[in-house]
């Protein structure tokens, strides 16, 4: 049983341990009882991992059934990759609902990045130090909403993937923000290093008039939300040139480059749990000296 979903998209990756049968799956036993609970507890499905070994009958995949074995094994059309499992080769599998993703990684992608991290702590995969850069682009312009994030506050339910100043990506998009916007592509792009979304940026909009029509005729955002960004509209007016940026992570990338899973671990100053820093003992009872540096004085309370 993999899924309660109705027509799920079930995904599989095939990962291959250089432990000996046994070994990988102590190591699947292992990892399936001490997993995260995000993981364990997708509400989409929980996880799957089988083990291809040749001395179990359908060598070890029988509850997938005859005919999805058969069609595995041999290779059959989209799953030419899998025709030349091997015996310790691992299957992992998961459900996610039938339509487009959004959001960071699938549940299938934590999955896996979660198993490659315990396999080469426990000796089964030696450590990969080498970097694969990946450019993500042709962003949907608005996603529908979800009620999980604030977005610009407007009545059209749905609102800016990236933000309400990002330009369209071609002429077509252009015109399909006046006839069906949510099929418009965004000129917004995202660099990932293994895995961690290391940047991203977009083009803006520099034309006041589409500004402002992005704002209160597609995401119908109120004149209270519009009048937040007077200050933006009025300088587009007064002229502004085609532009874009670009902002990079760089305790992401400090991160990545020390090989290190947490931020926390580079960061100057982390904050504990409940936003204390412990290096400098904050936050913490001024000093009467402390408040005589900076001429300040506590006012008592009436």
């Amino acid at each position: 049983m993999i899924t309660d979903l109705e027509d799920p998209i079930v995904e599989v990756i095939r990962l291959r341990l250089g432990g000996d049968t046994k070994e990988n799956w102590d190591f699947v036993r292992s990892f399936m009882d001490s997993m995260p609970t995000s993981l364990a507890k997708s509400p989409d499905g929980a996880p799957t991992i089988l083990m291809f070994d040749p001395s179990k009958p359908m060598c070890g995949l029988s509850s997938l059934g005859h005919e999805a074995f058969a069609c595995l094994t041999d290779g059959g059309p989209g799953f030419e990759e899998f025709a030349d499992l091997d015996d310790g080769d691992l299957l992992i599998i998961q459900a996610r609902e039938n339509k487009p993703f959004q959001g960071g990684s699938t549940a299938l992608g934590n999955l896996r990045l979660a198993v490659y991290q315990e396999a080469v702590a426990n000796g089964l995969l030696p450590r990969d130090d080498s970097f694969n850069f990946l450019w993500v682009h042709g962003f949907p312009m608005f996603t529908p909403d979800s009620g999980e994030e604030p977005g610009q506050g407007g009545t059209a339910g749905f609102s800016a993937t990236h933000h309400p100043f990002t330009a369209p990506l071609a002429d077509e998009d252009f015109e399909l923000l006046t006839s069906d916007p949510l099929r418009a592509k965004a000129d917004h792009y995202d660099l990932v290093v293994n895995g961690v979304e290391l940047g991203g940026g977009s083009r803006r909009i520099h034309v006041a008039k589409v500004q402002e029509y992005v704002m209160r005729n597609i995401l119908k955002m109120t004149d209270d939300g519009v009048a937040q960004f007077s200050h933006l509209l009025e300088a587009l007016r007064a002229g502004c040139p085609p532009h874009a940026g670009f902002a990079l992570g760089f305790d992401r990338l400090v991160a990545l480059l020390s090989g290190t899973n947490s931020v926390r671990d580079v960061i100057a100053f982390p904050k504990s749990m409940k936003g204390e820093d412990l290096m400098v003992k904050s936050p913490g009872r001024i000093t009467r000296e402390q408040l005589e540096t900076y001429h300040l004085a506590l006012q008592t309370k009436k």
